[in-house]
């Protein structure tokens, strides 16, 4: 959830600048959820065929028609806090 929000904050995003933002995940699991993401058609890979190679992610329409739902699934969280913890 946390890297499809990074994505959405941006239209094209690299590895690195996912990793800076949510600094507590592993480059593994940002690995292994960046690839999980993409086979299930929520964000695009695309590489850019330079020295070094660029690669860059960003959400498809399918990811971006999830946000909203995202927004009020954060909402609730918010919302309902105090009774969480």
């Amino acid at each position: 959830m946390l890297i499809l929000c990074v994505l959405a904050e941006n239209e094209a995003t690299r590895f690195n600048a996912i990793g800076k933002a949510i600094p507590d995940i592993s480059p593994k699991v940002l690995t292994d959820t960046l690839k999980s993401l993409e086979r299930d058609n929520l964000i695009c890979r695309k590489t850019y065929m330079e020295i070094p190679p660029r690669v860059e992610y960003s959400l498809t329409e399918l990811g971006k028609s999830l946000m909203p739902v995202l927004g009020s699934l954060v909402d609730w969280a918010i919302e309902n806090s105090d009774k969480i913890n």
